[in-house]
């Protein structure tokens, strides 16, 4: 019998939790890891080592009925401490595939920014795989494997490679990828968005939140906050624009490889 393993994505926090939640089920047909009660209600899923599952993680049964967790870590320095701490704990909780997932987080303005940023971000995790094995090896796919291949290691990132408009926000993080799908997919509504945050007065600048919650709030109002991040993969239309960028980032590909 071979000993259990799961896989797992550190993410920054409860909306990339989110955000991964609408994609794995919506769209990849992964369940709920949390069995369900007689009454309809869940009852806490619990690992494949015999622990349950808490403290904010979520967990998922792939098509093919593997183990996956996501975990928010509560910001960018803390996916990459976690990430260390998670690859440390392998020999004794077994580690099939670790996806890094951050925002790239600079200015989409900046034409070299995105790249460097993105290559800062790829040596860190590399530093942290050299430090748990110094023998690691990269696959054709760029992941990183560790102990000969038994675990793999994927850097997802969050950007859109939009060009910079008023309908979008600056920073390359999650809400800047989901306002352009949603701006590719419903332009009148980009422009409606646009216009109102250009004409409030005396306002801060423009954070990615607020076009995002603009968006919500015009047009996914029966939401809260974390559901809208879901409620976006039910779209059709704004569905295949997000996986659209996923697929030029390598994030599309690097979903699919967490069930293999």
């Amino acid at each position: 019998m071979s000993a259990p393993v799961e896989s797992v994505v550190l993410c920054e926090g409860y909306h990339d939790r989110a955000f991964w939640a609408g994609w794995f089920m919506e769209r990849l047909g992964w369940t709920d890891a949390r069995p369900r009660r007689e009454n309809g209600t869940y009852d806490i899923a619990r690992d494949p080592f015999g622990k349950p599952v808490t403290r904010g993680d979520f967990a998922y049964r792939t098509p093919s009925g593997r183990f996956l967790r996501v975990r928010p870590c509560h910001g960018d320095s803390q996916v990459l401490a976690v990430t260390k701490t998670r690859l440390r704990e392998r020999t004794t909780n077994g580690l099939r595939r670790l996806a890094v997932n951050l925002d790239v987080d600079t200015d989409a303005a900046e034409t070299n920014g995105a790249p460097l940023r993105e290559a800062a971000l790829r040596d860190a995790v590399e530093r942290i795989v050299a430090q748990e094995d110094p023998g690691w090896s990269r696959t054709p796919d760029g992941d990183l494997c560790l102990d000969g291949g038994a675990t793999l290691v994927s850097l997802v990132l969050w950007s859109a490679s939009d060009p910079p408009t008023p309908e979008l926000p600056p920073q390359q993080t999650l809400e800047r990828l989901v306002c352009a799908a949603l701006r590719a997919a419903y332009p009148d509504r980009a422009t409606a968005v646009g216009a109102w945050l250009a004409s409030r007065r005396d306002p801060p600048p423009a954070t990615p939140k607020e076009h995002a919650w603009s968006h919500m709030a015009g047009w996914y109002a029966a939401h809260n906050c974390d559901d809208f991040f879901q409620a976006v993969w039910r779209a059709p239309a704004v569905a295949a624009e997000l996986e659209a960028r996923l697929r030029a980032s390598g994030a599309l590909r690097a979903a699919a490889a967490l069930d293999s």
